[in-house]
């Protein structure tokens, strides 16, 4: 038994030396061969910009502070508090980090998806502690259908089982089928998702601090009216945790 055992963990690992071989990771962005287990080439790295303090306590804004005490607030948080609680991402979503994104979401690269996770895992760490559920924001079943996967749950799996936390996918649900929201305003976007999602079992969030997985953070439009439906069932809190982020204008 215990030399079956040798046997198949040396012959997994040639076959897995030798797919990397045959198929080498490459860089989302520029496709160049990488040969460790990293996410991007040391090129496209540097031009990434990672979201790093001082930022806005609630939307996870960049502030141009060179010191910050407390939980400071982005003018646009400070008008208007957001329905979510916190939020929080790894980068900047931009021309040099855009090719990551849509590579995991249209192009069924779902092997993005574990190098994506460490970098939420790193964007997240101070949510972890306060979360009692992960849930990713919902695909309607027909996107879903020609989509093939839905990314944000992918990534919230691979993120709920990292971080020990119970992971919920069909709790919140997107109960109509809406527009992209790709190109739209933000009144656009919130008119598109308004009243879109609800909750199944609202006895299982009642009291509870619920953490939102998705891939891109926008304007808001999306998790807002997920926090919306959330908080209305019973919810104590909802962070929102997003691998990129749209700096504000």
């Amino acid at each position: 038994m215990k030399i079956t055992r040798e046997i198949t963990t040396f012959v997994s690992s040639v076959f897995k030396n030798m797919v990397d071989f045959v198929f080498p990771s490459t860089c989302p962005c520029c496709d160049k061969a990488i040969e460790s287990h990293q996410l991007f080439c040391d090129k496209c790295f540097h031009q990434i910009t990672f979201i790093k303090k001082p930022m806005c306590y609630r939307c996870g804004q960049p502030l141009l502070l060179e010191k910050a005490k407390g939980k400071v607030l982005c003018p646009d948080c400070l008008k208007k508090r957001p329905l979510y609680d916190i939020a929080r991402a790894a980068f900047i979503y931009d021309s040099a980090s855009k090719a990551s994104i849509l590579k995991l979401k249209y192009t069924d690269r779902m092997e993005y998806a574990y190098p994506l996770v460490e970098l939420l895992y790193q964007a997240g760490c101070d949510l972890f502690s306060k979360t009692d559920i992960i849930m990713p924001v919902p695909m309607h079943w027909r996107r879903r259908l020609k989509r093939k996967y839905n990314q944000a749950d992918l990534l919230g799996r691979l993120l709920a089982k990292k971080t020990h936390i119970l992971y919920s996918s069909k709790n919140l649900i997107r109960s109509r089928h809406t527009e992209v929201q790709e190109n739209k305003t933000l009144s656009e976007r919130n008119k598109n998702v308004k009243d879109a999602f609800c909750i199944k079992k609202p006895q299982e969030i009642q009291n509870k601090t619920i953490l939102l997985i998705d891939d891109v953070f926008t304007t808001g439009a999306t998790v807002s009216n997920c926090a919306k439906a959330l908080k209305k069932d019973g919810a104590k809190a909802v962070y929102v945790l997003t691998i990129a982020k749209t700096l504000k204008r």
